[in-house]
């Protein structure tokens, strides 16, 4: 198979080249066959592209370890849902999910222009055939993009999925995040053929916009979605650490966003056209480079580079793509002149002009974040991203809720006891009751300096998230009131929905404020985190099954929580189907720990985290290699806060140097067979270990997810054509 998938790579790319040069023959001599061939064969390469696809999933179904992509990231005793989504797991499956992706989108956007004519169609055709074969390109020339490299001899034993990716989030959220960079690729192709061809009237906006939800959504669920699953996984007690993988999927979302934004400006003053074309030639390029950061090998791991065979050819793409348009831009920047001038910094337009300009700088700073290791040997960590993303943060905050108040070409202080008042006297009310409640239920350690701003950021950010919600409520009480006088009859939810439905831009796009506000406010809660690490004593106990049970009577404190230790388990699970068999392959060896947690001294509830051990092993001998450790927190969550709770590293009990290797040891105990052996192996356990537990107490965390879910449902609403009148 891995011929047929070769086959089908190198299909793609002759296709891909032929379409190339029909059309650009056909664009340059007005040859309309030449373009309708240049057409149907870039619609036919979908077909090629989704075959080789096939043929991957299958290879990984059937675990065909003849196939190196196979070899190294599948097994015979992984689930089948996992077998299937390892197809994104490595560098070369991505990158040919990525090209399937761009070869599905491109096929819907050629059907949906294929009655139109005029002169930037085909310029489109050839700017998406271009990034499309750069793709296939990758896939037959460089060893890590290709996914059928074959395995000679073939492996023994597939090496498995990466443990951390066997979670439910990462069956959804690396296409979610893949379909919100490939698709950004069609409303760039569109913008850059207006460009090209200086056709630069306001027709192509309307598909544009469209095109640029659907990327920027898809975005935005994708990232909310990966800080769920590094929530729930990782066991770090947090769900965003400015890691590049993270920077690399925010930086083009927060210029979509920008773009979405700055769009408004453009259809209702015709200001910003320069600025526009700019940003969407930023946001299309900033997809490419995370693409080129999370897969072209040049992360080693999270935090650090190293090279690979397709990380030069993707960045001199992605540097020639990026100055050839910019190019095209300045020079076609006598035709994006605006066609007023901003009249008040304050007003709508000015607004919009602000939320841009923050929005671009945050990148620009991400940007420089991210590639700090390269450019000064020092990788920027958290700290620093905060320092000035939270003062950020919350003048966007502020922006969201003044932007929807003000007017067009009028200052602030024109309309300000009109529209501004109100949300603002609210928002002045809801920081005070803030205040009142976090005082009497959150903990407050001893005050330094760090303390007294994370508090006073945590006030304005609630402050003005209220000050934003008022200013919504406000907007929507008014055009619900403005739709009865007009219309007789409805009720007031009848009209507040009709109302949306008829204008989802506007009340849709105040959902999604909403939304963020709420997010936001759940952020504003990590100024009271608590966070501790705790020893526990445990011994051991007999126990007549293959489980190794140790004991213990101690207890620790954090807050209003006292965490009482139980009994920690070292116990198998089988990976995959245990009829098919039990070996060292497919046992993986969990550290399960117990604990009775009380609530200001009341039962409060029986928390279990686990570590867990996967085994690694080599696909030349099928030999067991090492243990590769994943967490498991528990989280015992209520509307106030988490308790969240993770098993760390398991020590002598006399805290020496040299931890003992449990997992290898209880392998070995599993295994055996013979009972005086077995009993042998049983009693060289330590009697006494120490357990460490890490322990967090997050405030508000609920808000996080309940913005997360708002987003999601609005962007939806906003996406699909529901309420939509037909043109």
């Amino acid at each position: 198979m891995n011929d047929l998938g070769a086959v089908c790579l190198i299909s793609s790319f002759s296709i891909l080249l032929f379409s190339i040069i029909q059309t650009s023959y056909g664009i340059f001599k007005n040859d309309s066959r030449a373009l309708e061939l240049g057409r149907y064969t870039l619609m036919a390469n979908f077909a090629v592209i989704l075959l080789a696809f096939i043929v991957l999933v299958v290879q990984l179904m059937r675990t065909d370890l003849s196939n190196y992509y196979v070899a190294m990231h599948s097994s015979e005793h992984l689930p089948l849902f996992y077998k299937m989504t390892s197809v994104w797991s490595g560098s070369s499956g991505s990158l040919l999910f990525w090209n399937l992706l761009l070869s599905g989108f491109t096929f819907v956007v050629l059907w949906q222009t294929k009655d139109l004519l005029n002169e930037r169609i085909p310029v489109m055709h050839l700017s998406l055939a271009v990034i499309t074969c750069f793709f296939s390109f990758l896939a037959i020339f460089f060893p890590d993009a290709q996914p059928f490299r074959e395995f000679q001899p073939a492996a023994v034993a597939g090496r498995g999925l990466n443990p951390l990716l066997q979670h439910w989030a990462m069956i959804i959220h690396p296409p979610i995040l893949y379909i919100g960079y490939v698709s950004f690729a069609i409303p760039f192709a569109i913008a850059s053929s207006a460009l090209i061809t200086g056709q630069l009237s306001e027709n192509w906006f309307r598909f544009v916009r469209r095109w640029s939800i659907f990327s920027w959504f898809f975005l935005g669920t994708g990232i909310l979605l990966g800080s769920k699953w590094a929530y729930e996984e990782l066991g770090w007690g947090g769900y965003w650490a400015w890691d590049p993988v993270e920077n690399a999927s925010l930086m083009p979302w927060l210029l979509s966003t920008a773009f979405l934004h700055s769009m408004i400006i453009q259809e209702r003053r015709g200001m910003l056209k320069f600025w526009n074309m700019l940003l969407i030639i930023l946001a299309f390029h900033f997809c490419l480079l995370g693409t080129w950061i999370t897969r072209s090998g040049v992360l080693e791991g999270p935090h650090s580079f190293s090279k690979s065979s397709i990380g030069t050819p993707f960045i001199v793409f992605i540097g020639v793509s990026f100055f050839f348009y910019l190019g095209i831009l300045i020079y076609r920047k006598e035709r994006l002149k605006p066609e007023r001038n901003l009249e008040a910094i304050t007003s709508k337009e000015g607004s919009f002009l602000l939320n841009n300009f923050l929005l671009v700088i945050a990148t620009l700073s991400i940007l420089l974040g991210v590639f700090s290791p390269l450019l000064s040997g020092v990788e920027y960590k958290a700290p620093w991203f905060n320092s000035w993303g939270v003062p950020a943060g919350i003048l966007l905050i502020l922006l969201m809720g003044a932007a929807p108040l003000l007017a067009w070409r009028k200052g602030a202080d024109q309309i300000f006891f009109t529209t501004l008042l109100k949300p603002l006297i609210a928002g002045i009310i809801g920081a005070g009751i803030y205040i009142l409640y976090y005082k009497n239920n959150f903990s407050i350690s001893d005050y330094s300096l760090g303390d007294v701003v994370g508090e006073v950021y945590s006030v304005l950010t609630v402050g003005l998230g209220i000050f934003t919600i008022a200013g919504i409520i406000q907007e929507y009480h008014n055009g619900i009131q403005a739709r009865r006088s007009a219309i007789q009859g409805e009720n007031y939810l009848q009209a507040g929905f009709r109302m949306l439905l008829k204008n989802k831009r506007r009340y849709g796009g105040y959902l999604v404020h909403l939304s963020m506000v709420i997010l936001f406010i759940g952020l504003a809660g990590n100024a009271f985190k608590q966070n501790t690490s705790v020893k526990f004593f445990y011994f051991l106990r007999f126990s007549p099954t293959n489980e190794l049970i140790y004991t213990s009577d101690d207890t620790a404190i954090l807050g209003d929580y006292t965490i009482g230790a139980t009994t920690l388990k070292i116990k198998p699970i089988v990976n995959g189907d245990p009829e098919a068999g039990v070996n060292h392959r497919n046992v993986i060896v969990s550290h399960e720990a117990t604990f009775e947690v009380k609530k200001q001294l009341k039962s409060f509830d029986t928390m279990v985290t686990e570590r867990r051990y996967y085994p690694q092993i080599s696909h030349l001998s099928g030999d067991f290699e090492t243990h590769i450790p994943t967490s498991e927190p528990s989280i015992s969550s209520t509307p106030k806060e988490d308790l969240y709770i993770q098993l760390g590293a398991i020590e002598h009990a006399d805290l020496s140097d040299e931890n003992p290797d449990l997992p290898g040891m209880f392998l070995d105990f599993f295994f055996t067979r013979d009972p005086a052996i077995k009993a042998a192996k049983y009693l060289k356990f330590p009697n006494q270990i120490v357990a460490n537990l890490e322990v967090w107490v997050n405030p508000m965390v609920k808000f996080i997810w309940a913005g997360s879910l708002m987003f999601f449902l609005s962007g939806l609403l906003i996406l699909l054509p529901i309420g939509e009148d037909k043109k």
